[in-house]
């Protein structure tokens, strides 16, 4: 899975404003696809492949930011069909959490920092990021 800030930041928005979580964060994962009679067998693994491919990406990207304390109250485990398993009390932002957020908060902003970062040749890091915002607020007021 390559990693995408985008679907990062939309998952820290999500949990901050407190959006009904399956739907707002979990949301493109839709149900896992069963082989319905008569379907052709090329037919069901393509949709499944599809299936598990969204499925990693937005649950690989939660245990990303589970994994470096951005985020709590929710816990996403991979299961041995290769799946994810997740559990779910009251995700809530950590305050390493609200801090990635506020970096990478206004749109405006954000794209600022990904086009600078791109026109550097520079890797998305956290530290990227804080480092590139300054350039970034200087690139937006004209100085």
């Amino acid at each position: 899975m390559k990693r995408d800030w985008d679907l990062i930041r939309e998952q820290l928005l999500a949990i901050e404003e407190d959006r009904d979580f399956k739907t707002a964060v979990l949301g493109s994962v839709a149900d896992e696809p069963t082989w319905k009679d008569g379907q052709p067998e090329a037919e069901y693994a393509a949709e499944l492949a599809d299936f598990r491919a969204r499925e990693e990406r937005v649950y690989g990207h939660l245990r990303l930011l589970i994994e470096s304390g951005y985020i709590d109250g929710v816990n996403v485990q991979r299961v041995l069909s290769g799946g994810y398993y997740f559990t779910l009390w009251k995700p809530r932002l950590t305050m390493a959490g609200h801090d990635l957020l506020d970096t990478i908060r206004s749109k405006t902003l954000w794209e600022e920092v990904k086009d600078t970062a791109k026109e550097k040749g520079l890797g998305l890091t956290f530290d990227t990021i804080k480092a590139l915002v300054p350039l970034a607020l200087k690139g937006l007021v004209g100085s």
